[in-house]
């Protein structure tokens, strides 16, 4: 599998939506990006991770004294590292309605375990010598050109979870803007054949 290697870059609240959030990827150049959607409770542990928690005042208010010290994961990492001689890397693999999937990878055995790509993400922030990648196609597919300078992130209609789809359809048909509203109900609509059968 070829792979294209990641970095975080952070996480960015929606601005008309507070349970939502958007964690930002880019490629090693910072050409392109991959936006994955999370919710608030997922957005919390990577606050939980950043350079600037300390100085959260929400975060040292919810744990108090506790607040630097290391969390299960980090722990369980170094646990591993010291017992084990596996080689870790994620890799996010797809997306599937509207959640973006990855596996956690044994680099020596090629051994995989699927998991969500948020959790693969935040695996990667609790160690950092485990390396975060993208499979080629779906970057090829999922990534957008990355633009600095310009608020907001760009993220693709088959990366949205049904509830954000239903919502944007709703306000798009408010807004008057039709081909979007289109482009929504094709969303909806092809996810809605694929579980047909199930």
């Amino acid at each position: 599998m070829e792979k294209i290697k990641l970095k975080y870059m952070g996480v960015q609240q929606m601005v008309n939506n507070q349970d939502v959030s958007i964690i930002c990827l880019s490629d090693e150049l910072e050409t392109r990006q991959l936006s994955i959607v999370c919710d608030k409770f997922t957005k919390f542990q990577f606050d939980l991770r950043s350079d600037s928690s300390m100085q959260n005042d929400a975060l040292v208010h919810s744990f108090g004294d506790n607040a630097g010290r290391i969390l299960l994961p980090e722990a369980l990492m170094s646990i591993i590292s010291y017992m084990t001689d596996l080689k870790l890397c994620v890799v996010v693999t797809n997306v599937v309605d509207g959640v973006y999937r990855a596996v956690i990878e044994d680099e020596r055995t090629g051994t995989t375990f699927p998991v969500r790509a948020t959790e693969g993400v935040l695996l990667t922030l609790a160690n950092k010598h485990v390396p975060l990648y993208a499979e080629q196609t779906l970057w090829k597919y999922q990534s957008v050109p990355m633009k600095k300078d310009q608020p907001g992130v760009a993220i693709p209609i088959n990366s949205l979870t049904r509830e954000m789809l239903e919502t944007s359809l709703e306000k798009a048909i408010e807004n008057e803007e039709y081909e979007t509203a289109k482009h929504l109900k094709e969303e909806l609509d092809r996810r809605g054949k694929g579980n047909k059968g199930v």
